[in-house]
């Protein structure tokens, strides 16, 4: 009893935010029954179908055939990542393979008809499609694909022996492979909508909530005023400056010529460069501009006149960090637009798209390092403190993250021996997941996710919705955690 009660009473504590927990609640059982939706109707493992081919050969005959039996002739529905590139007719039938070659991979023998058709990778299970897909589909794009088992018979030669083979291929038509996120985004939009409507409730819920938001303006405005006098924002934006302009200009020359340190750079992979570049400098400003904040407050004693007045902790919370956003922030935006333009003029224009994510997702990532040194700052109990505590946070998310990946990944077990191993698939989906506790990993991620057409991406073991997410629930979390702190602070 004694903990329904006090769960009772944690619970009525939260008044305001009971709607908003209620719409969160929604939202998971809404997620589960999206997995268990794709789970009943699709076999989400096209992998482990595939490795259940046995390939024998005798005398003058090559048999491909599948251990369940019952799988001849029916025909079942795949989820999977398009893993092959190019799709195009030659895919398949090229030049060099339409002489009769066998290839045991795609248990086929290629011929001329082949120019007709394509082959495609699905999670490593080979697929071959009655036509062309010249345009139509994409590397690492989530598709479902309705095939059906069919048995052939085809005769090549093999060191001048003609050899009989009978095979079981997996093939469908063109109509039959479509978006996984034709699905997903009616998920995704009850998502939002219940999202939308428990945070509209819960903020009318929150008491004097017009002169609450003027107050946060007001701190907003004093800490951007305050902000950019300050020497040190001076001289780290200058250096942003400098920095992000100088790289744009050099990501542009690079799409043309290649480098021995970058090495050769596409139209998209500049962009996604980029914002790693805005990442490293964006969050070190970010860090050193709000390091001290609250600890300033506590020296000038100017923390109780600011308490004496009718503002929730929240409030007070908020209209810092909005305002330390905008500092850091707007020199940003200026500094993006100038560096993307010389990407653009020295090299080729990137999607639309990912250019927008670029911008947009650059600021709420200088307002989540904001959020997170808030956290930091409110924590530490001496200036020497806040300014060790942000700059570990710094020198973990931009310069070690990736040895402390690897570090991981062996303890874990993941091969790393290997020269190429950053190619490995293993290591790239345990390094892509980790990336998501790193707020400049998924900066990078919702850039590239947006270089492409459609949300329903794989990135390399993480789906395009799931980096979405992650890139909003960051800022919330750290508003939240230095909100909790500082409540508890004040009650201290």
């Amino acid at each position: 009893m004694k903990f329904k009660d006090k769960a009772i009473k944690q619970w009525k504590l939260n008044h305001t935010w009971q709607p908003l927990l209620i719409a969160v609640s929604v939202i998971l059982i809404i997620a589960i029954s999206h997995k268990v939706y794709w789970e009943i109707t699709t076999e989400t493992d096209p992998l482990s179908v595939w490795n259940d081919r046995k390939i024998t050969e005798q005398d003058n005959k090559t048999t491909i055939y599948y251990s369940n039996e019952n799988l001849l002739n029916e025909t079942v529905i795949f989820k999977g990542v398009l893993e092959i590139f190019p799709y195009t007719n030659d895919s398949i039938g090229s030049l060099e393979k339409s002489n009769g070659n066998f290839d045991e991979i795609d248990g086929l023998v290629y011929s001329e008809d082949s120019y007709s058709k394509s082959m495609i990778n699905l999670n490593g299970m080979r697929i071959l499609v009655n036509g062309s897909l010249d345009g139509k589909f994409y590397e690492n794009e989530v598709v479902t694909v309705k095939a059906t088992l069919v048995e052939r018979n085809f005769n090549y030669e093999r060191n001048n022996i003609d050899i009989d083979l009978k095979s079981q291929i997996w093939e469908a038509e063109i109509d039959d492979i479509t978006m996984a996120g034709e699905k997903d985004y009616y998920f995704f939009g009850i998502e939002t909508i219940v999202f939308a409507l428990g945070l509209y409730f819960s903020l009318k819920r929150v008491s004097n909530l017009k002169e609450q938001m003027k107050f946060a303006r007001h701190i907003a405005l004093f800490e951007f005023k305050r902000g950019l006098k300050a020497p040190r924002m001076i001289v780290l934006g200058l250096i942003f400056f400098v920095f992000i302009v100088g790289m744009g200009m050099l990501l542009g020359q690079l799409q043309n010529d290649s480098n021995s340190i970058l090495g050769d750079m596409t139209t998209k992979g500049s962009i996604i460069q980029l914002s790693y570049f805005t990442f490293i400098i964006g969050s070190m400003v970010a860090i050193g501009v709000s390091v001290d904040t609250f600890h300033k407050e506590r020296q000038e004693n100017t923390m109780d006149l600011l308490l004496a007045r009718p503002i929730n902790r929240e409030t007070i919370v908020l209209g810092k960090a909005l305002g330390l956003t905008m500092v850091v922030g707007i020199p940003a935006f200026i500094a993006q637009l100038i560096g993307l333009y010389f990407m653009v003029t020295e090299g080729n224009m990137p999607p639309i798209g990912s250019m927008f994510a670029f911008l947009f997702f650059g600021q709420i990532m200088i307002f989540t390092m904001v959020t997170f040194q808030l956290c930091l700052a409110i924590s530490a109990r001496s200036g020497s403190s806040v300014v060790i505590y942000g700059l570990s946070a710094w020198l973990l998310f931009a310069l070690v993250w990736t040895l402390a990946v690897i570090a991981m990944a062996t303890i874990i077990g993941v091969d790393i021996n290997g020269e190429n191993f950053g190619n490995d698939p293993d290591y790239q989906k345990f390094a892509s997941r980790m990336g998501l506790l790193n707020p400049g990993v998924i900066y990078q991620m919702v850039v590239g996710l947006f270089t492409n057409r459609t949300i329903a991406v794989d990135l390399e073991g993480v789906p395009g919705w799931l980096a979405l997410l992650s890139v909003f629930l960051w800022p919330i979390m750290c508003l939240r955690m230095a909100t909790w702190l500082f409540k508890r602070e004040m009650k201290g």
